[in-house]
């Protein structure tokens, strides 16, 4: 019974890890960590401070579907959400747009108030990826709303593209990470954890 109830703990815990743990990329840092009071422009033209959009190159770490979005964005003023949408490279600029977009809602005056922390569901957006793969994240504001994208923390540098000033290299990137949805395999795991736990429960 011991043993029955340490495999199917075993069971349980290795796939719950595999679970919660699993990102197509993160730049976050520990405790999701990011660099605060800096961060890339991104404004709507009706903001005061002009249309500047900008977008991320990054390499997918896995074979993979989004759940969900995690970004560092803080709303300096207007309207409280940013549009994010997720690209495939062309030769290392940005090409055809994957899946739609996902309007991802900020705390209002978060910028340099260490709020700027947001997810956003990708359920049904199509965010697909593969290992080893490169990909843009790109970042549009609200017509009348200004917002930066906090640099993350972890020295994660790289291809960077400004709408209004076309492509850069070695660029500081903004804070974001990507969750994967669970492989069959992972749920098998966590499933098979859960059944076990259940029948020792009922043999109690």
């Amino acid at each position: 019974m011991k043993l029955t109830r340490i495999a199917a703990l075993a069971a349980f815990s290795v796939g719950f890890g595999a679970l919660a743990s699993a990102q197509i990329y993160d730049n976050f840092g520990a405790g999701n960590s990011y660099q605060g009071g800096i961060g890339w422009t991104i404004s709507g033209p009706g903001s005061g401070v002009g249309d500047n959009q900008q977008g991320e190159q990054f390499t997918a770490g896995m074979t993979a579907l989004g759940a969900s979005l995690d970004i560092a964005m803080g709303n300096v003023t207007g309207t409280p959400s940013v549009t994010m949408s997720l690209y495939a490279d062309s030769g290392g600029t940005i090409g055809t747009q994957i899946g739609s977009s996902v309007v991802v809602a900020t705390n209002p005056g978060s910028f340099g108030a260490g709020t700027e922390y947001v997810s956003a569901s990708l359920a049904g957006a199509g965010w697909s990826t593969t290992s080893g793969s490169q990909y843009w994240l790109v970042a549009v504001s609200a017509s009348d709303a200004w917002h930066a994208w906090n640099w993350n923390d972890q020295s994660d540098a790289g291809n960077h593209w400004w709408n209004g000033g076309g492509y850069s290299t070695g660029q500081t990137h903004g804070a974001f990470r990507i969750n994967a949805v669970p492989e069959p395999a992972t749920m098998i795991a966590l499933g098979a954890g859960l059944a076990a736990l259940a029948a020792r429960r009922r043999r109690k």
